[in-house]
């Protein structure tokens, strides 16, 4: 087995959190709306004030990559698309990095914004 091998079974077994990533493709009637489900974790980050009383919270995700490909997803999770947690909640992706082992994508973290 390889450490990518590896990586993948330790991230399976360790993400339990119904997750899945919202993309929304096209404009007008021809708009497309598909979810592509996963397994992932959502972390509660500190709530920042802005100005004049508005906050803003951010999250972190970390979410199984394997999932969202067997799913049908056409690429990778780009900012733009949605997070929606187990809750039903639905987050802004604004930044996502890629977690490789060995050259091999296992897995995002994303940084969003509900």
């Amino acid at each position: 087995m390889t450490l990518a091998d590896e990586a993948h079974v330790l991230y399976r077994q360790n993400l339990h959190e119904a997750v899945s990533i919202r993309r929304i493709s096209g404009s007008g009637t021809g708009r497309v709306d598909t979810s592509y489900p996963t397994v992932g974790r959502v972390f509660n980050s500190q709530r920042k004030e802005l100005t004049g009383g508005i906050a803003q919270q951010d999250r972190t995700a970390i979410i199984y990559a394997g999932y969202l490909f067997d799913a049908g997803m056409p690429s990778d999770v780009e900012v733009g698309d949605y997070l929606i947690d187990q809750d039903g909640i639905e987050y802004s992706v604004y930044e996502c990095k890629h977690r490789r082992v060995a050259g091999v994508l296992i897995a995002y973290e994303l940084t969003v914004r509900a």
